[in-house]
C-alpha cells in the first residue's frame, strides 16, 4: 500500500518569504515617498525663509542709513548735543 503524498512545504516557505518581501518594499516606497515630500516641503520653506531674512536686512540697513541721516539734520540744527544716545550714569 502506498502513502499518501507528502505536500511539498518548501514551496509555503518561498510564498511567505515572498509576500513578506513584498511587504516591507511596499513600506520602504511609501517611506521614500513621503520623505522626498517631507524634503521638499522644508525645501520651499528655506527658500521662503531666506528671502524673507534679505528683505528684512535691506530694511534694516535702510532704516540705519535713515536714523544717520536724522541725527546728522538734528545735529546740523544744534538739536541733539553729541552722544544723547548713551544711556545716563544710573544705569
Amino acid at each position: 500500500m502506498e502513502s499518501p503524498p507528502q505536500r511539498d512545504d518548501s514551496n509555503t516557505t518561498i510564498d511567505t518569504t515572498l509576500e513578506r518581501v513584498l511587504a516591507r518594499v511596499d513600506d520602504l516606497e511609501s517611506r521614500l515617498a513621503w520623505q522626498e515630500n517631507w524634503l521638499e516641503r522644508l525645501d520651499q520653506t528655506l527658500i521662503h525663509q531666506s528671502a524673507t531674512i534679505e528683505r528684512l536686512e535691506r530694511r534694516c540697513q535702510l532704516m540705519a542709513t535713515r536714523l544717520g541721516e536724522h541725527r546728522s539734520a538734528l545735529e546740523a540744527l544744534g538739536g541733539e548735543p553729541e552722544g544723547s544716545d548713551e544711556r545716563p550714569p544710573h544705569y
